[in-house]
């Protein structure tokens, strides 16, 4: 449940952020995904597609 949680929360603000260009939401985001990427035991499909996107909201 933790990891779903997560994920809604990331790809939330990772659509307030494209719609308004709020760098807090771009922050949250980025955590979000961090945070996501770094738990033990989190599928490897989850993995890629968080660090994909802190690729992505960084560049």
């Amino acid at each position: 449940m933790e990891t779903q949680n997560l994920l809604v929360a990331a790809l939330t603000h990772l659509l307030k952020f494209q719609a308004t260009q709020c760098q807090t939401a771009k922050e949250r985001a980025l955590m979000m995904f961090e945070t996501l990427s770094n738990l033990k035991g989190v599928n490897p499909d989850i993995q890629t597609l968080c660090n994909e996107a802190n690729e992505l909201l960084t560049s």
